[in-house]
């Protein structure tokens, strides 16, 4: 399709030879780079110098700055470089495949003028068509250096990946001492005023479609239960019973699927807005931003979702509430601590959890919701679990936990339970008693029970007779529809009728608001969070810093000896380095903001269903942090690139090409935050992305000239944001320009002047004028 040669004088052997540079060049490439992934252990240095590699390929390939125009003290790189040998491979192949045989009037053949015009020669006389096969000879080279390399990477140096350990919090006893709570301590029996609040449901239903058959299947079958506060309530059964769930549908986490039922709080039934403001929901596997410490994560939560109109609400109150959590859940020893994550370290699994409990209690809620708290955890790490939340509890707060296979301590530490089976149906609902004696009893009342040996773990025994455990015991016996017409579920339909039956208007919560602070309150606080995690995010911020800067360094060094263009080689470097610097200082941007904002997006997502805040002040956020960076780093990028490439000093000029410059890593950024809001992960948005990329560069004008874009495609020019900014950027610089250019034989700028011979010159406005067909307005 783009006409390349096969025909008219070239052969079907170009084409495949075309296909063969092709290959080999994606393929040294690849194993050169691969020697970054094996020899650097930190992912974003590994990005970063690859990129700077990258960069210098790019600029001394051939493309960007032309051969000839390269200085002496940098030619070594050209003649080093993988991406120099495959391009002067490729155009040779073209050029010189006997397709551009004829002979011009100036001299030579098309092929060799053309060659020579772009600066592909050696001694003055264009290459010949043997350098292909050098240009192959040196890709296979750099591919066996690229393998060995990298082997010998991964043989003698061993990099491994940093991840949190489940051992307990505390590194000697003093600080475990320290992490108890102190009744004397003034912050220790602090607690903000909440109302008590209690969850009762009756026959809870819930049917989804099954993606398979496209039938109905119901996964809760008439469950009825409570909630009661200062008690913690465990919801258990086998995989596949239910009890996530039944969570799921108390907590107003389900979106899809058909619910019936009724749930009420305090006696009235539930409203969703009142409902999230006064329960807390912990999440099995929580995420917090990794740059914040504990306290500034239980803070933010604090100040969001705390009443700000409620006048026991102030900046001291709150400052105690947070110690208070802090010393409840035992994290004052770690309070300063960053989150941190797998790859850099910081808290431990446990620890995580306890701070996620600790995000939702800084609610001040009524009722807390947990998915398999311990799940994960060694014997002592789930005991800190469990004490923090028998603290809560003790507050007068009602706690609704599922459960995974606990240990007898950790399940004794529950006053009730609801035990579901596979299907969805209630086995048990009660009281559990002094360690679980009244489970016990209920149970071992049927005949088909097999008791209980002594010391035997009550959770392990009870799954195993309702046939849930590893080993079945009584398949045979219904014990859903044993407890359906039995006196333990008439006792809980009583009880959950008095509990309904104390419904009024005291005991009614609701609220004024969706939000528990005001939009201003949103966006100060979203604003100052996301500030301090960039401010801490030195491999995202300083890495592209120090990217720009170097990039304008590398390319303004190669004009520092030249800084006048006088030939259309020198004017055609210049234009072809503007683009490919800002368009690399972009794409860069691109990348990089993609796995910061996917990791707030997700969090987002998570406080959006908790009521903290709207879209808004996380845009706004986000929009406001980049600024300060972005100007940074495009003034860095100025400073080496601007003035080392003699561009003109006059008044308005270096502004106007800082100002795009700033505007565009700016869209860029955007760009990325953007695709990143659109799919489900980094990997897609960055696959998305790179098909955005490639259309705005290849249709901004600079790779094809606008005057060569076909009819069908002009729209893509006018379209994409990419032309925009070449062109202000070209036109800044050379607006008024009449610095002397002389025209090569036969280009389009010798047939715009009109020349018939040697020398012949023009101004660098006219040039710009010429090379863009008039498109670039100057």
């Amino acid at each position: 399709f783009a006409g390349l040669a096969y025909d008219d004088g070239a052969s079907i052997a170009n084409y495949f030879l075309f296909l063969v540079i092709i290959f080999l060049a994606a393929y040294a490439a690849q194993m050169l780079f691969n020697i970054f992934s094996a020899a650097i252990g930190h992912k974003t240095i590994a990005q970063g110098l690859s990129a700077v590699f990258l960069i210098f390929m790019v600029i001394f390939s051939g493309f960007t700055v032309q051969p000839d125009v390269i200085p002496d003290y940098w030619i070594w790189v050209y003649w080093a470089n993988l991406f120099a040998w495959m391009l002067r491979a490729l155009v040779v192949n073209e050029f010189q495949s006997g397709k551009y045989d004829e002979e011009t009037k100036a001299g030579g053949t098309v092929g060799e003028n053309i060659l020579t015009q772009f600066g592909f020669t050696i001694n003055d006389e264009a290459f010949g068509f043997e350098w292909t096969g050098y240009g192959i000879v040196y890709a296979l080279g750099m591919s066996v250096i690229g393998v060995t390399l990298t082997c010998l990477a991964l043989s003698r140096i061993r990099h491994e990946t940093v991840k949190p350990s489940n051992d307990s919090s505390f590194e000697n006893e003093e600080e475990e001492k320290r992490a108890i709570i102190n009744e004397d301590d003034p912050d220790a029996n602090f607690d903000l005023p909440f109302k008590k609040a209690d969850l009762t449901f009756k026959d809870i239903r819930y049917t989804v479609m099954s993606s398979i058959s496209n039938e109905p299947i119901e996964l809760l079958k008439g469950i009825d239960g409570y909630v009661a506060p200062g008690k913690m309530t465990a919801l258990m059964g086998s995989s596949g019973a239910g009890k996530t769930t039944l969570m799921d549908v108390l907590a107003l986490r389900k979106t899809s699927g058909e619910k019936e039922g009724e749930v009420k709080v305090n006696g009235h039934l539930q409203e969703e807005l009142s409902f999230r403001r006064l329960t807390g929901y912990v999440e099995q596997f929580d995420s917090q931003s990794p740059q914040l410490t504990v306290r500034e994560t239980i803070a933010f939560s604090a100040k969001l979702r705390l009443n700000e109109n409620d006048p026991d609400i102030n900046k001291e109150s709150m400052l105690r509430f947070v110690n208070k959590i802090l010393k409840m859940l035992e994290l004052n020893p770690i309070e300063h601590n960053q989150v941190g994550d797998e790859i850099s370290g910081g808290l431990t699994f446990e620890q995580r959890k306890r701070l996620s409990i600790g995000v939702e209690l800084a609610a001040n809620p009524s009722i807390i919701f947990l998915d398999e708290p311990t799940s994960g955890l060694d014997a002592r790490a789930a005991s800190i679990i469990m004490r923090g939340l028998k603290n809560i509890a003790d507050s007068g707060r009602a706690i609704c936990a599922t459960i995974h296979q606990p240990s007898q301590a950790i399940f004794n530490c529950f006053d009730s339970l609801l035990l579901l089976k596979r299907g969805g149906e209630v086995v048990y609902f009660g009281d559990l008693g002094k360690e679980s004696s009244l489970l016990i009893k209920y149970l071992e009342s049927y005949r088909a029970t097999e008791r209980i040996c002594p010391g035997e773990n009550p959770a392990t025994w009870m799954l195993t007779t309702i046939g849930a455990g590893s080993k079945a015991i009584s398949d045979a016996f219904d014990y859903a529809g044993t407890y359906a017409n039995s006196e333990q579920r008439e006792k809980t339909l009583m009880k959950i009728e008095e509990m309904e039956s104390a419904a009024s208007d005291k005991n009614y919560i609701s609220y004024d608001s969706k939000y528990a602070t005001s939009r201003r309150t949103q966006s100060r606080a979203v604003c100052k969070r996301i500030m301090t995690i960039y401010w801490r995010s030195p491999g995202y911020n300083l890495a592209r810093i120090i990217s720009a800067t170097f990039v304008g360094l590398i390319i303004g060094s190669i004009y520092a000896s030249d800084r006048t263009p006088n030939t259309e080689s020198e004017m055609n470097s210049r234009v072809i380095s503007i683009f490919v610097s800002t368009v690399f200082i972009g794409v860069s941007n691109f990348n990089t903001v993609l796995d910061v904002f996917e990791t707030e997006r997700n969090m987002f997502y998570r406080h959006k269903a908790s009521l903290m805040y709207n879209q808004k002040a996380i845009i706004l956020a986000f929009t406001v942090a980049e600024i300060p960076f972005v100007l940074i780093a495009s003034g860095m990028f100025l400073l080496g690139f601007y003035f080392l490439t003699g561009f003109s000093t006059e008044e308005g000029k270096p502004a106007i090409y800082y100002l795009f410059t700033a505007l565009n890593l700016w869209m860029w950024t955007y760009l990325g935050q953007m695709v990143m809001s659109l799919f489900r992960d980094a990997s897609t948005a960055q696959g998305f992305g790179s098909v955005l990329v490639g259309a705005t560069a290849l249709f901004c004008g600079i790779l094809i000239r606008p005057q060569f874009i076909s009819d069908f495609w002009i729209f893509a020019y006018w379209l994409f944001p990419g032309h925009y900014v070449m062109e202000a950027l070209i036109t800044s610089q050379y607006n008024n320009d009449d610095t002397a250019i002389e025209a090569s034989k036969g280009s389009v700028f010798w047939d715009y002047l009109g020349c018939t011979s040697e020398p012949c010159h023009g101004t660098a406005e006219e040039w710009v004028e010429a090379a863009f067909g008039g498109f670039f307005f100057i």
